[in-house]
């Protein structure tokens, strides 16, 4: 009884309205509120301000859904560590990531994980860097496949890779045959830009401020798909790096040139778990999964096939 309680008391704070948290559960708006109530009166504090947007908790909510939500992964870990005891891997398996990585490399690491081990269940989620930080001490991941931001705390890389953010273009750009570019070159160009610039920000503004070049986009957008149509229609230059894009890169159809800039030159991307988290076998299993494939293509996210060369007219 008291575990269903603490589920309702989940569901309402995910939702933020405990009418959207019934309606998930398939239950009575009042018998959730009444349950919600009565959680409230055995602590004694309120769990939850309510106003007539929503509700959210405060901050002894916020306390227990942190004890929660940790008393939820445990149990689900523990479960599918006994399955594998008798040598069935089960379990759900909670990835956040980058768009990119989601598009291009995901999909290939789960269907080969749910060919051998069809009881796991997988939920992948993209995520803008802004909260990644929040999203790993949630307690609702078991990793990510994100760059590394050493802003970012309480995480532990089980392994990294590097790439090179780059200016990303047709080949018939006249900027594609160059083997590296500075943002100031590019500025002198059309540009789509994904709407989140953590990462281009500060280097930008170092940069503009000693060159007085500026960039104004042409296009802003927070989907990869989107720039990808773009760019490949020749409305702009992106500033990505290669692994998304590394089907086109290779047969020809856009160019990846890196940025010369070295706080672009030297990123990586790496697979981060919550510090002192216990992975559930399906969680460690996936990761060593991911690990695999991007030691296998790693040299082409630090140098991608250009693609073929286009012939000199004489």
């Amino acid at each position: 009884m008291h575990a269903a309680v603490l589920r309702y008391f989940d569901h309402v704070a995910r939702q933020g309205s405990i009418r959207k948290a019934a309606e998930s559960l398939s239950i009575a708006s009042s018998a959730v509120n009444r349950q919600i109530l009565r959680l409230e009166d055995e602590i004694g504090v309120p769990l939850f301000e309510r106003s007539r947007s929503g509700v959210r908790p405060t901050a002894a909510g916020e306390l227990l859904l942190r004890h929660v939500r940790e008393t939820q992964n445990e149990f689900q870990r523990a479960r599918a560590e006994i399955a594998s005891l008798g040598g069935t891997v089960s379990g759900t398996v909670r990835i956040i990531s980058l768009e990119s990585v989601v598009a291009r490399v995901l999909p290939q690491i789960v269907a080969e994980m749910a060919t051998r081990h069809p009881r796991v269940s997988f939920t992948v989620l993209t995520i803008h860097p802004s909260e990644v930080a929040d999203a790993l001490r949630s307690g609702d991941s078991d990793f990510g496949v994100l760059f590394i931001d050493n802003r970012v705390s309480g995480v532990e890389i089980v392994a990294e890779f590097p790439t090179t953010v780059g200016a990303l273009m047709r080949p018939d750009h006249p900027l594609a045959g160059a083997r590296t570019l500075t943002l100031t070159e590019c500025a002198r160009h059309p540009v789509v830009m994904l709407n989140d610039r953590w990462l281009l920000d500060p280097i930008m503004a170092a940069e503009f401020a000693e060159s007085g070049a500026r960039l104004t986009p042409r296009i802003v957008s927070n989907s990869i798909e989107f720039m990808r149509q773009t760019i490949s229609r020749g409305l702009g230059i992106g500033f990505v790096s290669p692994i998304g894009f590394l089907d086109e890169i290779r047969r020809g159809e856009l160019v990846h040139v890196p940025l010369a800039e070295p706080g672009l030159a030297s990123s990586r991307i790496g697979i981060l778990v919550p510090r002192q988290r216990r992975l559930s076998p399906p969680a460690r299993l996936a990761i060593n999964h991911v690990q695999k494939h991007f030691n296998e293509f790693g040299r082409l996210l630090t140098a991608p096939d250009r693609g073929p060369k286009r012939r000199r007219r004489r």
